[in-house]
């Protein structure tokens, strides 16, 4: 009996225990699942904030285990769509939908560096969109190192809008965020305040240096030093210089090249310095035709033809004036039109003296019908008229109407010569180059563009019309100089330029051919590195100063600094066409009309004395 007592007491006490404990985990899951009821009403509050600061249209959620959000059923709250992924996915976020998304991390630990890297790299070429990460614990038992770490690699990433709230978000409030304009600044932030959620960290930068690089080619950018001072000019430079002022950014140039105002960089130089993050933006153009990612680079700001700048055509001698003018089919109309004149003339003086006959008569008028009078008329010379009949006045008034229009078509023909000379015919095509023993100045570089625009049968066709020289410098030295012993690629940025220079001339050495081209249009941009946080800054900046001409004012100014850098002067280089009234040039044709007539006189002469002779002997 005392063994079962002892049973009963050891059950009833066991039971005790259990049902303590039963209550126990009963109230830390009551309370468990009032925390995570509180998060969730916190963290809708925050959305609400966020939407209403800037829209957003879906949701992006990454997440390693459900208990990360802190709330197993978070997304069930999401009222947009949404996309959610845990670490083992990986997706580009950006060609799957609208990329005006707000972009969830639920970490459970700060330090998972992995899982940052790995949701950046899901955000490619997004990267500046609002990021809403979730620490699934309290705000007083995470260290201030590991937040500090957290925003720092997430500045690694290139994340430029990032805030992190813990587990008690909904009793605190209080959430973190960071500036890194001009350095690294943690911040905490009270979501009570009326802070906006994601200030705009560019509205001033605080002088953070902007690392550029510029190419150095002029009308795009131009280094020059003053002092100790390098200074950058070129419109795009002055794009740049303008944009950093805005925001209150510092250009710098980087120590790592070698900069002088008088080394060229190479395009591809650029592009790969932005490529490993050696320069922020380069201050050069290039088309993004030909890069395998078009997201190293910024909005579009030129559409540039490349074409052909000949030296134009001398004009013509002014003796082929009256080649022009006297042609054979205008001389035989004219010919024909007085001698039909002049036959009706002289058949109605005829017919009104009443001895005009069929026969001989006419015959002799058909030979020779001429009548000085009206020859006279026919050159608006003053002439007798015998007006006693109304079939001489009409003939009077045709002549003197055809008189006046053959002095007017000469006079307005020879006033337009002497003004705006014609010139020779023009080239029209790359095979003409070589009839006019003419070469096309290139620098060895651009080779292996005009064969990307043209075709590598391009350059094997007419690969010998061309001059090429090793440097950009020679080729630069040739259009500074104006030698028209060659002819040049030019594209449509830099012509305008070169037509400016030209209106100081007396006359334009150089057109631009549109028929000899290598590509009819480009697109040309700023190069950058692929997630850079300033594209998106520099593409809506660049669209503001284009629909506000200043792109057009930039490039107008940039003329008179290169002038006053003297990259150029306004020597006229033009030859001299002095005007003179007769040259014996201009009696070249006069001078072979006479002679060939003289030697048919002789001729005809020659043969009449020998019939002369041959029928003497005859009659003998």
């Amino acid at each position: 009996m005392l063994s079962q007592a002892l049973a009963v007491l050891s059950y009833l006490s066991r039971w005790q225990v259990n049902a303590a404990h039963a209550v126990d985990n009963f109230e830390k899951f009551s309370l468990l699942q009032s925390n995570t009821a509180d998060f969730t009403r916190g963290f809708q509050r925050l959305v609400q904030r966020i939407q209403a600061e800037n829209y957003f249209v879906s949701y992006f959620l990454l997440k390693n285990q459900p208990a990360d959000c802190v709330d197993e059923q978070l997304p069930l709250n999401f009222a947009l769509p949404f996309m959610q992924l845990n670490e083992s996915e990986t997706i580009y976020v950006r060609g799957s939908g609208n990329s005006f998304l707000l972009a969830i991390l639920c970490i459970d630990k700060l330090t998972k560096k992995d899982l940052v890297s790995k949701f950046a790299r899901d955000l490619q070429h997004i990267r500046t969109r609002r990021v809403l990460a979730i620490h699934n614990g309290n705000l007083t038992a995470s260290a201030p190192s590991d937040n500090e770490n957290f925003f720092r690699h997430c500045m690694q990433e290139k994340f430029l809008h990032v805030i992190l709230i813990h587990r008690d978000f909904a009793t605190t409030n209080l959430y973190h965020s960071y500036n890194q304009f001009p350095n690294f600044e943690l911040e905490i932030r009270n979501l009570q305040s009326r802070s906006p959620i994601y200030p705009n960290r560019f509205e001033n930068v605080g002088r953070t240096k902007l690392r550029v690089l510029p190419d150095q080619i002029a009308p795009i950018t131009i280094l020059h030093e003053i002092g100790n001072k390098t200074i950058l000019e070129g419109y795009i430079g002055y794009f740049l210089k303008t944009f950093a002022a805005r925001y209150n950014f510092q250009l710098w140039l980087p120590d790592n090249y070698v900069l002088s105002a008088n080394r060229i960089i190479s395009m591809e130089e650029i592009r790969q310095a932005a490529r490993n993050n050696s320069i922020d933006v380069g201050a050069s153009l290039s088309t993004p035709q030909k890069a395998a990612n078009l997201h190293e680079y910024i909005y579009p700001i030129e559409f540039f033809q490349w074409l052909t700048m000949l030296p134009v055509e001398p004009p013509l001698e002014a003796y082929y004036f009256f080649i022009t003018i006297f042609r054979p089919t205008y001389l035989l109309a004219i010919y024909i039109i007085a001698y039909c004149v002049c036959i009706i003339f002289a058949i109605e003086v005829k017919l009104r003296g009443g001895n005009f006959r069929w026969d001989r008569s006419l015959l002799l008028i058909l030979i020779n019908p001429w009548n000085l009078d009206l020859l006279r008329g026919f050159l608006s010379q003053s002439t007798a008229m015998r007006l006693n009949s109304a079939t001489r006045r009409i003939i009077f008034l045709q002549i003197f109407a055809i008189g006046g229009a053959l002095n007017y078509t000469f006079s307005r023909h020879m006033f337009n010569w002497l003004t705006v000379p014609p010139h020779g015919q023009p080239i029209g095509k790359f095979s003409d180059l070589a009839e006019h023993n003419l070469k096309i100045l290139i620098p060895e570089p651009d080779i292996a563009e005009i064969s990307f625009y043209r075709g590598e049968n391009f350059w094997l066709e007419y690969g010998h019309i061309f001059k090429v020289v090793k440097t950009f410098e020679e080729f630069e030295d040739g259009l500074r100089t104006m030698d028209n012993r060659y002819a040049y690629i030019m594209d449509t940025l830099v012509w305008p330029i070169t037509e400016q220079r030209q209106m100081y001339f007396k006359h334009p050495v150089f057109r631009l051919s549109n028929e000899l081209y290598y590509t009819k249009g480009a697109l040309l941009s700023l190069p950058i590195s692929e997630n850079s946080m300033y594209k998106d800054l520099l593409s809506a900046f660049c669209l503001r100063a284009q629909e506000n001409g200043l792109l057009d004012h930039w490039y107008k100014m940039t003329f008179f600094t290169m002038l006053s850098l003297g990259r150029f002067n306004l020597e006229d280089t033009s030859d001299y066409r002095g005007h003179e009234v007769l040259t014996l040039k201009e009696f070249e044709w006069v001078w072979i009309a006479f002679s060939v007539g003289m030697g048919l006189s002789g001729l005809t002469f020659v043969l009449e004395g020998v019939w002369y002779k041959f029928t003497l002997i005859l009659d003998k």
